[in-house]
Formats: C-alpha cells, sequence, structure tokens
C-alpha cells in the first residue's frame, strides 16, 4: 500500500526569531551584572542592541565563509564563474530544444569543463577520469607556472558554450565572444601574455576534451536537435499519457532513459509504482484526481503565487526546471562567497545531480506513462476542467520538477548547509505571471515547495510528485557523497 507521507503542504516551520536574538543580549547582560554594575532600563536597551550587533557581526561572518585571505586570482576566479553562469542561463532560455534534461545534461557538461579547468589551482582535488570512461583529461601535461585560473576558465567557459548552444540567436552567440572579451582585457593588465596564452590555450583544451566526451553519448549527444520522436508510439491503454487534440506534441525524449548518467543510471534505483489506475470513485487514483481538481476551486492568491512561481514551463520566457536551480544556485554561492573550490564542486555536483535526476525520472515517465490530471479530471470529474498552465508533452509519474529540485537541495545543501536562507529572485519584475520573490530557510524547503506547486498548477497527482522527490534525493545524496578529493577518495578505496 502506498504511503504518502510528504505533508508538503503545510509541514513547513519558520525558526523563532526570539530565540536567535536572546543568546547576546543575555551574554551581555549578564556580563554587567558579574561586573557589579547596576542595569538601568536604559543600559538593558545598551545590552540588546549590543547583542543585537554581536549577532549581526556573527551572522554576517556565517553566511561569508570565504576566508578573507582567499588568494586574488580565485577571488577573481568566483566572479568569472557566476558571470558565466549568469550567462549560461540566458543561453538555455532563448535556445531552440533545450528542454528540461537537455539542459541538464549540457549544464553537467559545462561545469565539467569548468571544474576540470580549475585543477591545476585546487590542491588535492581529483579529475573526473576515474569517475567518466573514456575521458582524458589534459591536466597532466601542464605547466603550473604560467597557469593563470582565471584566464583558464573564462576560456573553457567561451569554448564549451560554443560547443553545446552553436544554434543559440546571434545576439547570444555574441554575448559569448563579448563576455570573453571583457575578461580577457581586464585580465591582461593582471598577467604577461605568455601566461595568458598559456592558460587560455589550456582552458580550450580542456573544453574539447570534454565536448569530444560528451559525443560518444549517442542519445544525449546534441540533443537539443530533436526533441520530440515524432516515431515514438505511446501504449494506448486505460490511464496512459497520449498526445491529445488539446495538447498535439509528440513524445518528448521517449528514451532519455540511454542517456550516460556521470553518478548514477537509471537501473540503479528502485522504482515505486503509481497507485493502480482506476475511475471509480473514492478509489486511490480518483482521490489522487480529486485532491488536484479540489485545490482549484478555487486557487488561493498565494497558490497561484507559488504554482506559477515555480512553473518553469515557458520556453524563451522563463528558465526551465532544471535551469531554475542553477539560478538558485548562482544566488546561493554569490550570497554566501565561499572558497574558490567550494564553488566549483557546488556548481559541478548540482549540475550532475540534476543530469542524472532526469534520466532517472524519464525513465519511470516511460515505464508507466501514467496520463495527465487534466485527462482524467475531464473525463471522471468535471467535463472542460483545465490546469492553470499547459500540460508537457509526457507522461505524468514521477514529477521531473520534484526530481530536479531534491536533488539539487540535496547537494546545495551538503555544500552551502541545510539551514541556508535565500530569497529567490529567479524571476523578478517578470509581468506575465506571479514571480514576486519568496524568501525559504532551507533549500528542502525549496524543493518541496517546488514539487506542491506542481499539484496546485493543476498538471501533476500528489503521487507524481512524492515519487519525484524521493527519487531525486536519493540521486542528489549519491552526487553530493562522490569523492573529488584525495582523502576523500582514499576513504572510499579503504572500505
Amino acid at each position: 500500500m502506498r504511503k504518502h507521507n510528504l505533508n508538503y503542504f503545510s509541514s513547513w516551520k519558520r525558526p523563532n526569531i526570539g530565540r536567535i536574538w536572546l543568546g547576546p543580549a543575555f551574554f551581555c547582560c549578564t556580563v554587567s551584572v558579574l561586573q557589579g554594575e547596576k542595569i538601568r532600563t536604559a543600559e538593558r536597551w545598551k545590552c540588546w542592541i549590543i547583542g543585537g550587533g554581536i549577532l549581526w557581526l556573527l551572522m554576517l561572518t556565517a553566511c561569508s565563509p570565504q576566508i578573507a585571505d582567499e588568494p586574488v586570482d580565485q577571488r577573481t576566479a568566483t566572479e568569472v564563474v557566476l558571470e558565466w553562469n549568469r550567462l549560461l542561463l540566458d543561453l538555455e532560455r532563448h535556445t531552440a530544444g533545450y528542454r528540461p534534461p537537455v539542459s541538464a545534461r549540457a549544464f553537467a557538461y559545462v561545469e565539467m569543463a569548468a571544474y576540470e579547468a580549475a585543477l591545476p589551482a585546487m590542491n588535492g582535488y581529483v579529475s573526473l577520469e576515474s569517475y567518466c570512461p573514456g575521458y582524458q583529461s589534459p591536466s597532466a601535461s601542464l605547466n603550473d607556472d604560467q597557469y593563470y585560473l582565471p584566464a583558464a576558465l573564462n576560456a573553457v567557459y567561451a569554448r564549451i558554450l560554443h560547443r553545446f548552444f552553436p544554434n543559440a540567436p546571434k545576439k547570444w552567440l555574441d554575448k559569448i565572444d563579448q563576455l570573453e572579451t571583457e575578461y580577457t582585457l581586464k585580465l591582461q593588465k593582471q598577467i604577461d601574455g605568455q601566461s595568458l596564452n598559456y592558460s587560455v590555450a589550456f582552458g580550450q583544451k580542456v573544453a574539447e576534451a570534454v565536448w569530444l566526451w560528451s559525443v560518444t553519448d549517442r542519445e544525449g549527444h546534441n540533443a537539443f536537435l530533436s526533441n520530440h520522436d515524432e516515431n515514438y508510439e505511446p501504449p494506448a491503454c486505460r490511464g496512459c499519457w497520449q498526445p491529445d487534440n488539446r495538447h498535439p506534441m509528440p513524445a518528448l525524449l521517449p528514451y532519455w532513459r540511454k542517456v550516460r548518467g556521470f553518478v548514477v543510471q537509471a537501473e540503479d534505483l528502485r522504482l515505486i509504482p503509481p497507485v493502480p489506475f482506476d475511475e471509480t470513485p473514492g478509489s486511490a487514483f480518483f482521490t489522487e484526481a480529486m485532491e488536484v481538481f479540489s485545490v482549484s476551486q478555487p486557487l488561493s492568491r498565494e497558490n497561484i503565487w507559488i504554482a506559477e512561481l515555480w512553473s518553469d514551463d515557458l520556453p524563451g520566457l522563463t528558465v526551465t526546471p532544471a535551469g531554475r536551480w542553477i539560478s538558485i544556485a548562482n544566488q546561493a554561492i554569490e550570497q554566501a562567497r565561499p572558497p574558490f573550490s567550494i564553488v566549483v564542486e557546488t556548481y559541478l555536483k548540482t549540475a550532475m545531480a540534476l543530469c542524472d535526476a532526469s534520466i532517472v525520472v524519464w525513465h519511470s515517465k516511460y515505464l508507466y506513462n501514467v496520463e495527465r490530471p487534466e485527462s482524467y479530471i475531464g473525463r471522471n470529474i468535471k467535463s472542460g476542467w483545465e490546469a492553470l498552465h499547459e500540460n508537457p508533452s509526457f507522461p505524468s509519474y514521477p514529477s521531473g520538477h520534484s526530481a530536479f529540485g531534491a536533488a539539487a537541495a540535496e547537494v546545495l545543501s551538503a555544500q552551502l548547509g541545510e539551514h541556508f536562507q535565500l530569497t529567490d529572485r529567479t524571476h523578478e519584475h517578470r509581468q506575465e505571471f506571479v514571480g514576486k520573490p519568496r524568501t525559504y530557510q532551507s533549500f528542502e524547503e525549496m524543493a518541496k515547495e517546488n514539487a506542491a506547486s506542481r499539484v496546485l498548477i493543476g498538471v501533476h497527482y500528489r503521487m507524481d510528485c512524492e515519487e519525484g522527490l524521493r527519487l531525486g534525493k536519493i540521486v542528489g545524496r549519491k552526487v553530493a557523497n562522490l569523492p573529488l578529493r584525495h582523502k576523500e577518495e582514499a576513504g572510499i578505496q579503504a572500505r
């Protein structure tokens, strides 16, 4: 019997802020008493103010773990990585064919290239060669004396983005060249020409090596050129997903399960099947659909906000559901400013988790072929009922949004902290839908609300979201635990 044990609509609790502020103020006043002072009312207020100031400084320090004496080249490198990842999202948003799984895969290869190009500056970290059969890193022949990290990163991002987005509109291809030139001019003032040229050449070599490894993944490589498979014939059965008159697009990437993963393969995880299809009122499946229908009658203002804020289903207008978590990583890293090695590891593992989650979830989608709530509700509950937004052209179970969110949240929590407060501004200033920024106390809270939004928007059942969260969390944990440092690797081998 399937258990619905993730109450993601009402289980989040905000921290007691009063308790947080009590400690420093109490410490301040206690010290004053121990010193024999007679604390008047005004002085008590001083204690509270001083205590609050102390806490504020501690909070700033906690949110900015970047060490003050980090080398200038690594601080510059963090800026380079952030700027290129912002452009990466613009490219994904405006380039035809970049749907969620395709984007997730591209992110993984882009961040892999950046990680490999940065290895000479990351003492103790290992190449991905041991995890990626067939990939050959060019770093072995590197002359460290001429290597300059920001220049190598600038070159590797420029080259790999041209490779993965050859069909981007000219405006955005020009943006790649403009950003590369902008940083090259800045870096010319920091290092000699020979070091600059050497570092650029190294970055380009790494990009080409990663690109050549991508080419060997037949199902995934250049998938942006053929998203929808017109030759695929979905099963014709009661409750099975099918294109229809309202949603005629052919199936999106029905063979994505064959794509090469980084840490997790499609067959590695135990899948939980959906509740048995049944159109009998009161049955488990009917109840799943009735919940979707009920919350829409009508959607509250806040539920519309949640539903639209997390939709990310509008090609050309928004990032994809996978891209949303790169946007969140961008904001979190900009806020936290961790050491450079953490920055590049965070992007790499987040992207790999997104990629592997897409493979696992798309495998499950086409294994079970569950129809969308709109079709079921229209036949069994209310004729003509429609979801708040358009239905995607692939089966419902499990939810891709939910899996992307859980996988990325698991990595981001491991890298940046489980209690990381963040105001997500991905869709700030959008006029086409409710994109008002929303504040969260953790990445897990974001992932759960992201999952809940799919029921609110009317394109998923609760069971879809629960299974997506479960699969994504497993994938994210496996990727987060991938040993990238020599000591970690040695510990894994010793067990």
